[in-house]
């Protein structure tokens, strides 16, 4: 079947049709470009994913939360913990605050169905085998179950997960001994789960790794035992399911609670290492979520890492597009994002893997304690966060504090520098403040734009009356977070007492 003329040069080509393809596609599409998702047929088991309550902002920016809500899913209220031989630790979400326990096919289901009514142009079943630059773009080479088809586009997001159609190239191999493979069964019980709140994501460690366990309904629930297959051998089918059940079984805790419950008695095996690529953005195609990195399932924030992925993607293309001359600094800022999602991601694996190693260890976790990582290359939000306990912050609020009036004043000369952000659906060259002691320019803290707080200080006696003139120009913001950021512009050089 040939392409229709109309799509034969699309402006984007999205390959991949999972969270991260559907969402950049959807958003490309809502923008006005002319997108082609290109989508394999391909049969793989179900499998459950949990969503914290933090991805809800994403679903509602990417215009999805709705159908969501609607689709009725589990709405997961936190987790419980068994870890590093610690008591059960029962963990509701901050505020109450509920996500989603979903089955990853029906989610998927649920952002395709937002491309479509987007407008994108949906090939499936169809398979990217080939891309090559060309003047101007890409060509695609698609196989189709009518033949192989060559679309050319402007721009190519590789949405491919795993299998990393453009991306594989540029695969960062993990670190030595840090290989996971989740081990998969559902388990059904009619009477429900003796658990302290049933719609949790359980989590429990072992010496040979972690179970884990997430509601689909209020009898199902699917468990994983997350094992390295370096020191937990597997050997055929058969081996595959014996070696699932003494380790789900020998769980203190979810064995216990798996008791007198159903197996569905044919566990699967999922590749579940987590990698990244030592690029991310090429002239002409990004790689986004799964495709650039993955990160460990320990997490539960990879569809979160999904969605963030592709509406960044989808706002650096629009940007490229429409706004060409400010497409290199759009390039650099997804760089720059996507090696903080990889920092963040190792950063916490080794802090839950060092609570096991405590006291002991075993190869699984001293592994993953150990393993070394890179530089992000973005802002240090562990400088922001250290602001707060810096004796010159600290001092400064309290001369805010013990001043009933106070005039401050921009210092003269003080160092700016040019860094990109996001303004609605594009990227823009925005000017920043080089802070004393904080590693990058800083336009923001805790929300707080310092710059317009820089001007207004400059037009007040008192702090109230600058608090006041701040919510009016930009809207409320609280007050102990615009206090901390007027003392950090006094702490650390940017203003001065006039």
């Amino acid at each position: 079947m040939p392409v229709p003329s109309s799509l034969a040069e699309p402006d984007v080509v999205v390959i991949g049709g999972g969270t991260a393809g559907a969402v950049a596609a959807r958003l490309l599409a809502t923008w006005g470009h002319l997108v082609l998702l290109v989508e394999r047929d391909a049969a793989r088991p179900a499998l459950a994913e949990s969503i914290p309550p933090s991805c809800i902002p994403l679903l509602e920016t990417v215009g999805v939360r709705a159908a969501v809500d609607a689709a009725g899913f589990v709405r997961g209220g936190g987790n419980t913990v068994w870890w590093g031989g610690e008591p059960m630790r029962v963990e509701p979400f901050p505020g109450g605050r509920l996500g989603y326990q979903v089955l990853r096919e029906q989610f998927e289901a649920v952002v395709g169905d937002g491309a479509d009514a987007a407008g994108v142009v949906r090939r499936r079943p169809a398979t990217a085998v080939r891309v090559a630059a060309v003047d101007g773009g890409h060509e695609v080479e698609l196989s189709t179950p009518g033949g192989r088809e060559v679309v050319r586009s402007s721009w190519v997001l590789d949405c491919s997960g795993r299998a990393g159609v453009m991306a594989r190239a540029h695969r960062v191999a993990p670190p030595e001994g840090v290989r996971t493979i989740a081990l998969i069964d559902t388990w059904d019980s009619d009477e429900g789960w003796a658990l302290p709140d049933e719609t949790h994501t359980l989590v429990e460690s072992a010496d040979w790794g972690w179970g884990w366990s997430v509601p689909v309904s209020r009898t199902r629930r699917y468990v994983t035992a997350m094992i390295d297959p370096g020191a937990t051998p597997l050997a055929g089918d058969s081996a595959l399911a014996s070696r699932y059940d003494s380790l789900i079984r020998g769980l203190p805790a979810l064995g216990a609670l798996l008791r007198g419950a159903r197996a569905g008695g044919s566990p699967w095996a999922c590749e579940a290492t987590p990698y990244h690529s030592r690029e991310v953005a090429i002239p002409g195609a990004l790689f986004v979520g799964d495709a650039a990195s993955m990160i460990d399932p320990l997490s539960s924030f990879g569809v979160k890492k999904a969605l963030a992925s592709a509406w960044l993607s989808a706002v650096v293309v629009h940007t490229a597009l429409v706004t060409p001359e400010h497409g290199a600094i759009a390039m650099e800022l997804y760089r720059l994002r996507e090696a903080a999602y990889v920092r963040s991601a190792a950063l916490a694996l080794g802090g839950l893997s060092r609570d096991v190693v405590v006291g002991g260890g075993t190869p699984f976790w001293i592994a993953r304690a150990e393993a070394e990582v890179g530089e992000s290359g973005g802002e240090s939000s562990a400088a922001i966060d250290a602001l707060r306990r810096d004796p010159e912050v600290l001092s400064a609020f309290q001369l805010l504090r013990d001043s009933p009036s106070i005039r401050l004043t921009p210092t003269a000369g003080g160092p700016r520098s040019t860094r990109a952000v996001v303004r609605g659906n594009v990227v823009v060259p925005e000017e920043h403040l080089v802070l004393r002691d904080v590693s990058g320019g800083v336009r923001y803290l805790r929300n707080v734009d310092l710059l317009a707080l820089l001007d207004v200080a400059g037009r007040h006696d008192d702090v109230g009356a600058m608090y006041a003139s701040y919510a009016r120009l930009l809207g409320p913001v609280a007050l102990p977070d615009f206090l901390g950021a007027l003392s950090v512009l006094l702490a650390k050089g940017a203003a001065r007492v006039a």
